[in-house]
């Protein structure tokens, strides 16, 4: 017996749609609601919403309660009865307080007997409760078993924070004192619609620094980058840039005073030739020696250059990524913003990638760097912060972060810290 939660009744009220599921979405007669309104029915449908801890109006649209938060659609899932009941992230948006609420009803319903299929990036909810966990990593199962044999596998632990140890990539040489940062966060949250992603994030990004911003997937590094750029507007806080506010600004305007951001996913424009994309680069910030600039990364991205007249599109993946971040220094960024660039590159790519990483920061370029694979990016981090469930958990030196069991549990919740 199975029940889709997301078909919405929007212009009913929350206790019609979960009346309507205690019969299973069937509407039935002109005469349902009156005949549904009775005391016995209302007073199950309004158990089942406290019970999974709904705290909205019950007579208004769901509509207005569309985040996790309500719970409403999780009791009309319940309400169909399940034997098998399927969650794909009900954790997303939510807070701490919350997502321990989940945890609570979900040990409950196994309890009664109710098998639960959980998809959830939030590992240490997913940890806790699951008494079996498949990973897949690109669509391919990578490991099963018990939470704390996930922890311990090897290919677990390469999926989510790469092979091996850092590389030497430090610098030789300690970063100058600095007066103050060229990028200052404070108290931001941000997110999309109701959904909170960020909460209450602070860091800052000093002149010639390399920042790196930690975290599984779903913890919220990409949102982070996306209000920071202005791609979307934070909900609360305050960004600064270069002594001035820029929360407020679109991002174009971000992108002219020199906060460039390198998507995830590359998004070169795939129709145009590498020298083309290149040139679009310059275009925000202008300038008057972009024939040069570009012969002059050229020469640093060998591939590049050999392939300056073909179309992005036909570039490989690692290709498509050095044109990205090439393009993104041709706008002359104060500030270049990386986000996940080692996704999808093969082992000797993301080498050559991370060495790339360490020459630009060598020669002064100030770098956040978002990515998954947080031994990659500690190899080139001067500083970090770990970001879980959309809160940063922990900051520090590179050294200190790699050291640190806030990393490790970030990634597999406290299962993984014990090892």
């Amino acid at each position: 017996r199975t029940y889709q939660t997301s078909r919405l009744f929007d212009s009913l009220s929350v206790i019609d749609n979960v009346l309507i599921a205690l019969r299973r979405g069937k509407l039935g007669a002109a005469s349902f609601f009156a005949s549904q309104h009775d005391e016995a029915s209302t007073a199950v449908a309004e158990g089942l919403l406290a019970f999974v801890g709904y705290r909205g109006a019950t007579t208004c649209p769901p509509g207005r309660w569309r985040t996790l938060t309500s719970g409403w659609s999780r009791s009309r899932a319940l309400a169909v009865r399940p034997a098998i009941l399927a969650l794909d992230e009900p954790a997303a948006g939510l807070d701490a307080a919350d997502t321990a609420l989940i945890d609570k009803v979900l040990r409950e319903l196994a309890a009664i007997g109710i098998a639960i299929i959980l998809v959830e990036h939030d590992m240490e909810l997913v940890m806790g409760v699951s008494s079996r966990v498949i990973v897949l990593d690109a669509g391919a199962k990578i490991a099963e078993g018990a939470p704390h044999e996930i922890a311990a596998s090897p290919a677990v632990r390469e999926a989510y924070l790469g092979a091996g140890g850092p590389a030497e990539r430090g610098r030789q040489r300690t970063l100058p004192a600095r007066d103050a940062p060229l990028l200052t966060v404070r108290s931001l949250s941000a997110g999309y619609g109701a959904a909170t992603v960020v909460r209450d994030a602070a860091l800052e990004v000093g002149d010639g620094e390399l920042v790196a911003v930690l975290g599984a997937n779903g913890a919220g590094k990409t949102t982070l980058l996306r209000a920071l750029s202005g791609l979307i507007r934070p909900m609360a806080g305050e960004v600064r840039f270069l002594g001035w506010r820029i929360d407020q600004l679109a991002g174009d305007r971000i992108a002219r005073e020199g906060l460039i951001l390198v998507p995830e996913g590359r998004q070169v424009f795939p129709d145009l030739s590498v020298i083309d994309n290149l040139r679009l680069g310059a275009y925000a910030r202008g300038s008057d020696d972009a024939t040069r600039r570009i012969e002059a990364l050229l020469e640093r991205f060998a591939a590049l250059k050999a392939r300056r007249h073909q179309r992005a599109g036909l570039l490989s993946g690692g290709e498509q990524q050095m044109l990205a971040i090439a393009r993104g220094l041709m706008a002359r960024p104060e500030v270049l913003m990386l986000d996940e660039p080692s996704l999808g590159l093969a082992p000797k790519l993301l080498e050559v990638l991370y060495d790339l990483l360490a020459e630009l920061r060598g020669e002064g370029t100030t770098i956040l760097l978002v990515d998954q694979m947080a031994t990659l990016a500690l190899s080139v981090a001067d500083r970090a912060y770990v970001l879980q469930s959309g809160t940063i958990k922990h900051s520090g030196s590179a050294r200190e972060v790699a050291g640190d069991p806030a990393l490790m549990r970030a990634y597999l919740g406290d299962h993984g810290t014990a090892l």
